[in-house]
């Protein structure tokens, strides 16, 4: 049951409380308020509140005459009462008559409506019974002046109900909205509003029934003038309701979900209403833009399925694309993003939208005659977008749980889900480790569109040497699905931006081989690409510079000889003029906690977007750079390992270092003489596994499903980007 509200004080001592408080707050000892009424209906109560406050009551209609008052009281300002009440029995409407009147005392905008709505301690439009606009009635105005007057007063939901029999308009839309919750249930008030239907052209009201049945009846003729407004045939509704004006129906709806967008009420029009002529419907889609009723949600769910099954992925996408941006539109979301509060139907859509399209791209990401890395990395049409969205829709959720329990998405949905983030993302990984595999034994990976992360420094070696500013953030694990998201939300952070302008300029670049942190952080330090180094020293792969091995420490101090401030290990390195910072958040979820790893991504990725674009407002820097050492494998949680038995050498779990290993063996044999242009830092050989689902046996390893180390292109095809502030 609701709370009983009861009125606080009746109208009179309810315009005497805001006169007081506006009185009591002037800055001027000679008091004015302006009242504004829309309608004139608190004529009466407020000339009664002021007779009790004994402040003159001065009604006039043009400022001119309230002018001419001011002017009758005398020659000097001290002449005029030191309070009074100017009237105004309108509303505004943007005019500002009385600039001088805020400085003395204020103004009050209240009509009927809203000091009725402050008795009871609530809003206007929780009183209101109609959803229109229009002036308040004389007969609504007389209800509320009969009904809070004296000391006695009825509770709020009595009022309300008076308000809707008696006051002879908003019926529809009160039923509509909310029911019969706040109606009086003897027969003669069923009558009465049974009347007040019918006059208003209701068909088919059922007499001798209860209130409930009455409501459902204008809830179904409501859902028909909607459905007959998007395109079904008035004829095929019942004769009554086919001869009602089921454009006055849906107009009704229409202001009632308009005025409620985003409460329970849209739900109520999410039950099942006309699902016998849905039924009949041939092509439901050209239903699609219509919002109410639970069977056509139904139905064209149904034809959706039946295009995925039949793999006509581009037109499901279309289809559930314009199905989720009509429930958004119709319940004021068009502008959100989709998230945890979003109604379930439109995060239903939503992610049948991205199954679509990741199916569609599982189809035809290789029919491309182009590289391997092309196939993987193109900006448009690169593979790589399959990675982010399998992300994303696993960071949907399970939005069909949420739905009700006969509708038929939530049997199908999971299935279709789970089907292809799981099943269809393994192959998908297991064709593209082939494809990985011949262009690295053949050579195929040198051209222009790909260079090696080695050369990344000497590239800028102009833009980075002494004397200039520039931030250089070293990020762990930034896969080339999470770059790239973060260079779209810093470019369009910028564009929101009235501050600051940015350009995000990209590189494609092959990291350092093995894929590990030790060999890919070395790779992008200051230093001629041949300076640099990967061999195996005492059985142990390890990175060099200049003959020097390179661990975290040695990498930070070179950087300071070269004139920069680590921030990550000195944090007032941020007021210098050349600042490095390492971050490596992403690689620790992957190595220490698996939990909402795919969220945690996500997020990672906006505060870093939003923490460059601050640090490049906020500084003196009109340069940044972002690098990475590798990429990672994200497997499905229940993806079993192929545990390979290793040659002698240094074995990691996804890749073996020897100076005499074999040409036969899983994965690809890497040299630094085999492909000079892109691997002439391997002084010793290595093999490499591309296989997703292999690794070496190795003890202490644990069954993660998040790895790096070898050659797919999400461990080793990176995205570096250079951000210029204009």
């Amino acid at each position: 049951m609701p709370e009983t509200v009861r009125a606080q004080r009746s109208l009179t001592e309810e315009a005497e409380q805001v006169l007081r408080q506006h009185f009591k707050s002037a800055e001027s000892p000679r008091a004015r308020v302006l009242w504004w009424d829309a309608g004139g209906h608190l004529r009466d109560v407020v000339r009664r509140a002021c007779q009790e406050r004994d402040v003159p009551f001065v009604e006039q209609e043009h400022p001119l005459a309230f002018r001419r008052w001011v002017a009758e009281q005398g020659e000097a300002p001290h002449d005029e009462p030191e309070e009074v009440v100017w009237y105004v029995p309108d509303a505004p409407r943007g005019r500002d008559w009385f600039r001088d009147v805020k400085h003395m005392g204020g103004v009050v905008e209240k009509s009927i409506e809203d000091l009725a709505a402050d008795v009871y301690g609530k809003k206007t439009w929780q009183l209101r019974i109609s959803t229109t606009d229009r002036p308040v009635s004389d007969r609504l105005a007389a209800i509320l002046l009969d009904n809070l007057r004296g000391s006695s007063h009825p509770t709020f939901e009595q009022l309300q109900g008076r308000l809707v029999i008696q006051a002879d308009e908003g019926i529809i839309e009160y039923l509509l909205r909310d029911g019969w919750e706040m109606l009086p249930t003897s027969s003669e008030d069923l009558e009465t509003v049974r009347s007040l239907l019918r006059d208003r052209g209701v068909p088919e009201l059922p007499s001798g029934q209860g209130p409930e049945a009455m409501v459902e009846a204008v809830r179904r003729w409501a859902v028909a003038g909607w459905l007959s407004q998007a395109g079904i045939p008035d004829t095929a509704f019942p004769g009554a309701i086919a001869d009602s004006d089921l454009g006055y129906a849906y107009r009704r709806l229409k202001a009632v979900l308009r005025e409620d967008l985003q409460s329970k009420v849209f739900g109520t029009y999410q039950r099942r209403y006309w699902d016998e002529i849905i039924d009949q419907i041939e092509d439901p889609w050209t239903l699609s833009r219509c919002p109410v009723d639970g069977a056509l949600d139904e139905r064209l769910w149904a034809e959706w399925e039946a295009d995925f099954e039949a793999e006509r992925f581009e037109a499901c996408r279309e289809h559930a694309a314009e199905r989720a941006d009509a429930l958004c539109e119709h319940t004021g979301r068009l502008d959100e993003p989709v998230g945890k509060e979003t109604p379930p139907r439109i995060r239903v859509w939503s992610q049948a939208v991205a199954l679509a399209d990741l199916a569609h791209r599982y189809e035809t990401w290789d029919q491309r005659n182009a590289p391997a890395h092309v196939l993987y990395a193109d900006r448009e049409e690169g593979s790589w977008q399959i990675d982010a969205a399998v992300r994303r829709i696993i960071v949907s959720g399970t939005p069909e749980e949420d739905l009700p329990s006969g509708h038929p998405a939530r049997e199908s949905l999971s299935d279709h889900r789970e089907r292809l983030v799981e099943t269809e993302y393994l192959n998908y990984l297991r064709d593209l480790s082939d494809e990985m595999e011949t262009a690295l034994a053949q050579g195929d990976l040198v051209d222009d569109s790909l260079s090696s992360a080695v050369h990344f420094w000497s590239d800028h070696e102009k833009e980075l040497g002494a004397g200039n500013e520039a931030l250089f953030f070293y990020l762990d694990a930034l896969r080339l699905d999470l770059a790239r998201e973060l260079a779209d939300r810093l470019q369009a952070r910028s564009d929101d931006s009235d501050e600051l302008d940015l350009n995000v300029e990209e590189s494609t670049r092959l990291g350092v081989l093995p894929s590990e942190t030790k060999f890919g952080m070395a790779a992008v330090l200051p230093g001629r690409p041949k300076s640099y180094e990967v061999r195996l020293d005492d059985g142990d792969l390890g990175a060099y510079r200049n003959g020097s091995s390179l661990d975290a420490d040695k990498r930070r101090r070179l950087l300071e000889e070269e004139g920069w401030a680590v921030a990550s290990d000195d944090p007032s390195g941020w007021s210098q003029t050349r600042v490095a910072y390492y971050s490596k958040e992403i690689d620790d979820y992957g190595e220490a906690s698996m939990k909402d790893i795919e969220r945690r991504l996500a997020e990672r990725v906006r505060t870093l977007a939003d923490e460059i674009f601050d640090r490049i407002r906020k500084g003196d820097w009109n340069r940044a750079y972002v690098v990475t050492d590798h990429g990672f494998v994200l497997l499905p949680e229940d993806a079993q390992f192929e545990d390979l038995t290793p040659p002698g050498g240094d074995v990691k779990r996804r890749r073996v270092a020897a100076e005499d290993l074999s040409d036969d063996g899983p994965g690809v044999l890497l040299t630094g003489e085999r492909v000079p242009e892109l691997f002439s830092y391997l002084s010793s050989p290595v093999r490499l596994l591309l296989d997703p689902q292999h690794r070496f046996k190795k003890q202490g390893i644990p069954d993660s499903r998040y790895y790096h180390g070898g050659a797919l292109p999400q461990e080793c095809i990176l995205s570096f980007l250079k951000i210029e502030a204009a």
